[in-house]
């Protein structure tokens, strides 16, 4: 059992409708029968917010363990998210606090897990500079098939996510680094890619029917600047 704290914030402005806050609860779910102690913070509330902001860096000061949830945007993490980074990064100018921990969770729309792996890159290099040791990157694609359901309530489609989060909580709570197989599992298709495509692109048909664009799915605003 383990007393030691750990802080989820999630960066996603959807706040607590969001794939990465499913993602994150189940992991907190691992960690807290394993003794850990809980906070959660959404990001984007904090934004403008002078003592929020305050009050959401004292908590990473505090905590043991940090957990960053998020989605990818094209390639890169959220820019409010990259900005908090940069904060953090120079309140501590590079100073180790005893003990701290970070891992992250980057979920992506796309079919492919590998787009993930710049902001795997980013997240570990932050780490380094802003003095925490770094645990891992669980990422995922296909995020936009859990939405907001709690995994436990997602079924079959997410048993590698499940499993890998349950795996990944084991180690996290003892401040090891996640092993590269639990990382490869939470990469694992949910689903076949043609059919994730499929309903991905139904979805995109019906949203612009409810705005009434469908007449303009096809539109290429730029192609007259082709040569």
């Amino acid at each position: 059992m383990s007393s030691r704290k750990v802080l989820l914030l999630v960066a996603s402005p959807r706040g607590a409708a969001s794939t990465s806050k499913s993602l994150g609860d189940h992991l907190l779910a691992g960690l807290e029968e394993r003794g850990m102690a809980l906070k959660t913070l959404p990001l984007y509330p904090a934004l403008g917010e002078e003592r929020k902001m305050s009050e959401l860096l004292a908590a990473v000061d505090l905590c043991d363990l940090l957990v960053l949830a998020f989605p990818l945007y094209v390639d890169q993490l959220p820019a409010p998210l990259i900005d908090l980074l940069r904060q953090i990064a120079e309140r501590r100018n590079g100073q180790v606090r005893t003990g701290q921990a970070l891992a992250a969770i980057v979920n992506c729309g796309f079919p492919e897990t590998t787009h993930c792996r710049p902001a795997d890159d980013i997240v570990r290099l932050f780490a380094v500079q802003a003095g925490f040791r770094f645990l891992g990157c669980l990422a995922t694609g296909m995020g936009g098939a859990i939405g907001n359901r709690s995994l436990a309530k997602a079924g079959a489609i997410v048993r590698h996510q499940r499993k890998a989060l349950d795996r990944a909580a084991a180690f996290l709570c003892e401040n090891k680094e996640i092993p590269a197989d639990v990382i490869a599992l939470m990469g694992r298709a949910m689903m076949p890619r043609w059919f994730y495509n499929f309903v991905a692109d139904r979805g995109w048909k019906k949203a612009a029917g409810k705005y009434g664009s469908s007449a303009k799915l096809f539109d290429r605003p730029y192609a007259g600047g082709e040569s």
